[in-house]
């Protein structure tokens, strides 16, 4: 009976403090198998850094990332990320009612260009990761072209969200469950490529820091399923060719073709945000001290000048990877019952 009762008592101990998110680690059991080597990486048609241009216009570079532990399924060579990409861009073309659709980045031999990377680290499953270690990873890696969108096909699960975007880095998940079919995957990758473009801007209708209310691909769940379709077909009159006078038209990102008379770069002006709204990352020159830039005169909706007023603060990640520092990037090293290590090379930022 004693035993019975010492086992009961542990059980509850063993499930209560399994139940209690904020004193342990929540991230998978860490692995007990080495990580593959990295020469089973290196494949035929597999890239690791970006290819030669086609043009020095602006564009969108895709990557196909792993962790440190994921299994390599070879979307990036398989062609069918390719495939399911160049179905998205019809798409988009659909949204803007035949119009535009996105700037794509081309191999010399017409196929799209998508880099393979595997990070150093294990993935993060609850965490973010925008302005985060992927980002210093990748701009590390080189991909850091002012004139480019990066965005990542994580093949990896992350348990919170679908994908992420922030201007100019991006990632889809594709083991999450909003990313189990090709339909998803479409829908949620022009989503977030929205985001890319700078969506929602202060002063978007509708903005609520992040997405707008009403119909829109970026906007609120709608309640009935035909409406939430309905969704998913529509880029809403507030984000492409509206007429709210002084805020940014989708239609004139840099990164649509045809290319607008008057192109907005969502990157500058993301970093000019991030300095009015007073970010930490505006804190850091990053190099953008270079730029010259100057907030164009057609954007004078009064909201850009409002902002104590904005859901949320803006950032810029251009040039992370020159200030970030390693020790920002210590829950990528988890262990045991802590939801991150101390023990994290300041120099080499290896997990010790």
């Amino acid at each position: 009976m004693l035993n019975k009762i010492l086992y009961i008592v542990l059980s509850i101990s063993y499930f209560g403090i399994m139940g209690c998110s904020s004193l342990i680690n929540t991230e998978p059991p860490y692995p007990k198998t080495e990580p593959p080597d990295p020469k089973l990486d290196k494949k035929i048609g597999r890239y690791f850094t970006d290819q030669p241009d086609v043009t020095d216009d602006y564009q969108i570079h895709f990557i196909y990332m792993l962790d440190q532990y994921g299994d390599d399924n070879e979307w990036d060579i398989n062609g069918q990320m390719e495939k399911e990409l160049l179905e998205m861009n019809e798409k988009m073309f659909e949204l803007t009612g035949g119009k535009q659709k996105y700037k794509f980045d081309y191999r010399k031999d017409g196929k799209l260009d998508i880099s393979f990377i595997r990070l150093d680290k294990r993935g993060t499953t609850y965490k973010g990761w925008g302005m985060n270690y992927p980002v210093y990873f990748a701009q590390k890696k080189g991909f850091n072209n002012p004139k480019k969108l990066y965005f990542s096909w994580v093949d990896f699960n992350h348990r919170k969200n679908g994908g992420n975007m922030g201007v100019n880095h991006g990632y889809l998940h594709l083991q999450n469950r909003h990313n189990s079919s090709k339909t998803k995957r479409i829908r949620l990758s022009l989503h977030e490529l929205l985001h890319g473009q700078g969506f929602s801007w202060p002063c978007t209708k509708g903005d609520d820091g992040v997405h707008v209310a009403g119909m829109s691909i970026i906007g609120s769940q709608q309640s009935t399923h035909a409406l939430e379709e309905k969704r998913h077909r529509t880029l809403g009159d507030m984000i492409y060719d509206h007429d709210n006078k002084g805020c940014p038209d989708l239609k004139d990102s840099v990164y649509l073709t045809p290319t607008s008379k008057n192109p907005y770069d969502p990157l500058p002006l993301m970093c000019n945000l991030a300095t009015r709204s007073g970010h930490w990352s505006a804190s850091f020159s990053g190099g953008r001290s270079n730029w010259n830039f100057k907030w164009p005169k057609r954007y004078d909706h009064k909201k850009f000048d409002e902002s104590d007023n904005w859901k949320k603060e803006y950032y810029c990640n251009y040039q992370f990877s020159e200030y970030a520092e390693l020790d920002w990037f210590k829950y990528w090293c988890p262990m045991g019952l802590f939801i991150w290590s101390e023990n994290i090379d300041p120099i080499t930022g290896t997990c010790k």
